[in-house]
């Protein structure tokens, strides 16, 4: 069954073809298990400035090495089409 998504685009998308943000807070990793990685992301977020607020705002639940990290769906063909058409919608075409 498919389902509308809407997102709020950023301007700013930081060299990279569909790109979205995520906040990384690297901690030591005793063996490279998933879950452990996985407790490393926080996101994803659709624009820099909603990624640091939520990481200001939060900032109790996250180490001082947290930062927040620009990353590609380039390679997702459907959030790539979804970004695009996000684009295009935003700036009244198609």
């Amino acid at each position: 069954m498919p389902i509308s998504v809407q997102l709020e685009i950023s301007d700013n998308n930081e060299c990279v073809d569909a790109p979205y943000w995520l906040i990384i807070d690297p901690m030591q990793m005793m063996k490279p298990a998933p879950r452990s990685v996985a407790q490393m992301i926080t996101g994803p977020f659709f624009s820099r400035e909603s990624a640091e607020k939520h990481l200001a705002a939060r900032h109790y639940e996250f180490s001082d090495k947290a930062v927040v990290w620009c990353a590609s769906g380039y390679w997702s063909h459907q959030y790539k089409e979804a970004w695009r058409t996000g684009c295009k919608t935003a700036v009244g075409g198609e």
